[in-house]
């Protein structure tokens, strides 16, 4: 089957700048790309025109619960939720029962995906048996299963001991260790629920310091230097971390970092309320458990900076931590709540005020979506570019909708962001040639 996407303005994820081409795609595969003149009628027309023309998004950090928490997400709804959010392809924590810590489950998981998946799906595995933090798995045979890093997230690597000698074989397997940085010993032993501040003073919440977060990332940081290991830093979202990448680029140690769109867009006054209003008071709907997420929402200044972390390239890559959970999950008190947001379906339209606001440039954007997350799973995606799989999705960058979360493909439907108004929208998303969504008003050609 041949396929042509004629007219897009093209972001080839190689040359980072956004000019008008068409891309011809035979089986699955991009063939050409460039001004191609149409020969023939066994070819379908894709008009793009007037929309941008991407790699499809690609998440290194996503949670798809399955097998085991099946009620929070399955690897069909989550799957299908992702292409909607523009995704082709993600890569699934450890956080199942059983957890991914050995062949067996990796194969099972794999299995599952096969089946299941409408998109492409790389496991993560855990760094720790039963990601426990005790006994290091055997990183090699999952390396040989098919994972593309490691870590416990949700559960942070404490023992530095543990993360010492991890890095050293992640230096090995040339896999990276993604840690979840939170020092419980300064987080009140975790029993923190949102940032550590004024407002966490003023609810009567135990607050989640910046500090928790920077120093664990400190020491994996220099232990990373030690080592010569490979490190991955999962969603930042304090300032003072990204001091510590800045120091990090200035030794020229090896690490990539993760930024959400969340810790990107929203602050802690969330926690107030889903609307204006609510959050320029204490109200009866404060305590907003869908905004209860880890790391926690901060603040202006902790947005700004990891703005200009992504602006000085010491954040490359935008994450979801997509982290469906179900009803009873949230519907009780902040204390008690689970943390994490559902967000595959929200994260062009968070991200795009960014662009529309002037604060990170279009390319900067999609670069940290496609290629920079490609380049670091070592994986022959993430460009438009002969020889390279159709994994394509085209982007209306104007029009204007508002979130429901009733409208979610995910199960999860646990977003602070319901009734925020976005300016921008997945039109298609395409994965090896094949169009696996589709806006409901029809684009195609």
């Amino acid at each position: 089957m041949k396929k042509i996407i004629k007219n897009g303005k093209v972001f080839d994820g190689i040359s980072n700048k956004i000019k008008q081409q068409d891309i011809l795609i035979i089986d699955g595969v991009i063939q050409n790309i460039g001004n191609i003149e149409i020969t023939g009628v066994d070819i379908e027309i894709i008009d793009a025109s007037n929309y941008i023309v991407s790699p499809g998004f690609i998440d290194i950090h996503s949670h798809l619960r399955e097998p085991g928490y099946e009620y929070k997400e399955t690897i069909a709804t989550g799957t299908r939720a992702a292409s909607k959010g523009g995704f082709t392809t993600i890569c699934a924590m450890p956080t199942t029962i059983p957890a991914l810590d050995s062949k067996d489950s990796i194969d099972y998981f794999k299995d599952l995906c096969q089946q299941r998946s409408i998109i492409k799906v790389y496991p993560i595995g855990a760094v720790t048996m039963g990601r426990e933090g005790k006994e290091i798995v055997e990183m090699q045979s999952l390396v040989d299963s098919g994972v593309i890093g490691f870590s416990d997230d949700g559960e942070p690597i404490h023992d530095p001991n543990i993360m010492r000698m991890s890095l050293e074989y992640s230096r090995m397997v040339s896999r990276p260790i993604m840690n979840h940085c939170d020092d419980r010993g300064i987080n009140y032993r975790g029993e923190g629920v949102m940032n550590d501040g004024f407002l966490a003073q003023r609810l009567g919440c135990n607050g989640i310091p910046n500090a928790a977060e920077a120093s664990m990332l400190s020491r994996d940081i220099f232990l990373t230097e030690l080592t010569g290991g490979l490190y991955h830093a999962c969603h930042v979202s304090a300032s003072q971390s990204v001091d510590v990448l800045k120091i990090a680029k200035e030794r020229g140690i090896n690490y990539s970092a993760e930024v959400t769109p969340h810790h990107l867009t929203i602050t802690e006054d969330f926690i107030l309320g889903p609307t204006d209003q609510n959050r320029k008071q204490i109200s009866e709907n404060a305590y907003d458990t869908f905004a209860k997420v880890f790391p926690p929402l901060r603040t202006k200044s902790d947005i700004q900076a990891l703005i200009e972390g992504i602006n000085s390239d010491l954040i490359s890559i935008i994450a979801t931590d997509h982290a469906p959970q179900g009803y009873e999950d949230k519907m009780t008190t902040l204390n008690q709540a689970a943390f994490g947001i559902s967000n595959f379906e929200t994260t062009l339209g968070s991200v795009l005020q960014l662009f529309h606001s002037k604060d990170i440039k279009l390319e900067k954007l999609l670069q940290c979506l496609t290629s920079n997350p490609a380049e670091f799973l070592g994986k022959k995606l993430g460009k438009l570019s002969k020889g390279y799989p159709a994994d394509i999705v085209i982007l209306d960058l104007n029009e204007e909708w508002e979130v429901d979360i009733s409208d979610f493909v995910s199960l999860g439907k646990n977003s602070p962001l319901q009734g925020v108004k976005f300016k921008g929208k997945v039109l298609q998303t395409l994965v090896d040639g094949e169009i696996v969504y589709s806006d409901k008003k029809g684009h195609d050609g």
